[in-house]
């Protein structure tokens, strides 16, 4: 499995105090849209890959999390790419899935 996607799914999977401290030591503190790019360049690749590389269940996933990121991407709410915004219901679910991904496929 691509050490990309998976440092991708581990921080998203991560609570929102190790997110932050990520984002304090990448130096984007305290946008948070870092975690969403590492996400996305991991998850551009796999989905070109999806039959060869991951379970359909995993792949489902992956798009639900890609999903959920867009959709905060088109918010016209700045906010939601302010460090509280961690600890939202969307990021909630992210890392739900993330944390569900992990056990399914990479623990």
């Amino acid at each position: 499995m691509n050490e990309l996607l998976i440092n991708a799914i581990k921080l998203l999977s991560a609570n929102s105090s190790e997110q932050r401290e990520y984002l304090k030591k990448s130096g984007s503190f305290p946008c948070i849209d870092e975690i969403a790019l590492m996400f996305d360049d991991a998850y551009r690749y796999f989905h070109t890959q999806k039959g060869s590389l991951l379970t359909t269940s995993a792949f489902n996933k992956l798009k639900k999390i890609n999903s959920i990121l867009n959709a905060l991407s088109d918010s016209d709410n700045e906010q939601e790419w302010d460090e509280k915004s961690l600890d939202d219901q969307s990021w909630a679910e992210i890392r739900s899935i993330a944390i569900s991904l992990m056990k399914e496929e990479f623990i």
